[in-house]
């Protein structure tokens, strides 16, 4: 017993004389975590919102582009209704008309170029210019098909004006739209005066003598037609037939002929 009392005295001596460790604090954890704080905060503001808009470009001019030059002269041409000179062009397009642009618009189908006069007229889907021309092409269509008032806009910018001026002198007949009025089709007034009716189609009229209203009845039977004051079901047509058809009684189909040696005949057993 001695000999375990000293062992554990000796045990407790040298726990005693062992050294003490202390704890570290590593202070670069709270700074990584102020850091990841504010930069948490930072991220949670918001940025200013910048708004880029992608259908048009920022300048609105004419453009370098071959092909933006190419649509501006032909708008261009297509809005003077007349013969355009290359210097013309060449200052609407501020100086950027140059020989590629002029040799491109050569090849356009709708454009017309005279080499004498080196001029740039537009080719429209109708040779109309004028008030005049329009009323002479539609006095000369052969049908009344109707003149789409979308094809006489294309090469002609005084259509509208025109369309207004002959349809109030009575000389067109115009359909519009109903939401908005503007005219979609367009026609010759080959007749009289709109609104009015010709003196021969009221003596014509007029000549057409009308049953009075006690015969009418009488006289809409004999037609085969059904006055309005009479009961239809006794109103009878003077060409239908009396007699009604007696049908026929109808005959059971037979089937399955095909295999009349193999099945057997079981109706006796009803």
């Amino acid at each position: 017993m001695s000999s375990l009392a000293d062992d554990l005295s000796a045990f407790k001596n040298r726990l005693k004389t062992q050294p003490v460790l202390q704890k570290r604090v590593i202070s670069s954890v709270n700074n990584d975590a102020s850091s990841t704080t504010n930069s948490d905060d930072e991220r949670k503001k918001k940025k200013p919102k910048v708004t880029t808009v992608f259908s048009q470009p920022a300048d609105t001019g004419i453009g370098s582009h071959v092909l933006t030059q190419l649509h501006h002269a032909v708008e261009f041409i297509k809005k003077q209704d007349r013969p355009v000179t290359v210097s013309e062009l060449q200052s609407y397009l501020s100086g950027q008309g140059g020989p590629q642009l002029l040799t491109n618009l050569q090849l356009i189908s709708r454009i017309n170029y005279d080499p004498n006069n080196k001029t740039y007229e537009y080719r429209p889907l109708h040779n109309i210019r004028s008030a005049e021309g329009f009323l002479a092409f539609l006095r000369r269509q052969p049908t009344f098909r109707g003149l789409s008032v979308k094809e006489l806009k294309d090469g002609w910018s005084g259509c509208m004006e025109a369309i207004d001026e002959l349809e109030k002198s009575g000389d067109i007949l115009v359909l519009r739209t109903k939401k908005e009025g503007t005219p979609r089709l367009v026609w010759a007034n080959k007749g009289g005066d709109i609104g009015g009716v010709d003196e021969e189609f009221v003596t014509t009229w007029n000549r057409i003598p009308v049953p009075s209203q006690s015969e009418l009845p009488s006289k809409l039977e004999e037609a085969g037609l059904k006055p309005t004051s009479v009961d239809p079901s006794t109103v009878k047509r003077a060409n239908a037939s009396t007699e009604r058809k007696q049908k026929k009684p109808r005959k059971g189909k037979i089937t399955n002929t095909h295999l009349t040696g193999i099945l057997k005949d079981f109706s006796g057993r009803r």
